[in-house]
């Protein structure tokens, strides 16, 4: 670990009064949040999921997802068939 981030770790240690265990863990879950939203954003930029399916690898609901996705100014690569099946996956999840 490099010196920076090492004195980082330390602020952040501070700033929450946690030892260096539980900052590393609570560091590391941020990242993978993080890492988590970009791959979300990625594959629906390319087309590779729909709206709803992006927001699930995002680990977010929907409509904070939409939010996200307007927050970083992403256009919607929306078509018919996505919003049927996203529409599907809804009705689904509340039966």
């Amino acid at each position: 670990m490099g010196r920076e981030t090492e004195e980082e770790l330390r602020s952040y240690m501070r700033a929450e009064k946690v030892d260096k265990a539980t900052a590393m863990r609570k560091l590391l879950e941020l990242g993978v949040q993080g890492w988590r939203r970009e791959m979300a954003v990625q594959i629906l930029r390319e087309g590779k999921a729909t709206v709803w399916k992006a927001a699930t690898v995002a680990g977010l609901p929907l409509w904070d997802f939409i939010s996200l996705l307007d927050e970083r100014k992403v256009t919607l690569p929306i078509r018919g068939n996505d919003v049927i099946d996203d529409i599907r996956a809804v009705m689904k999840g509340k039966s």
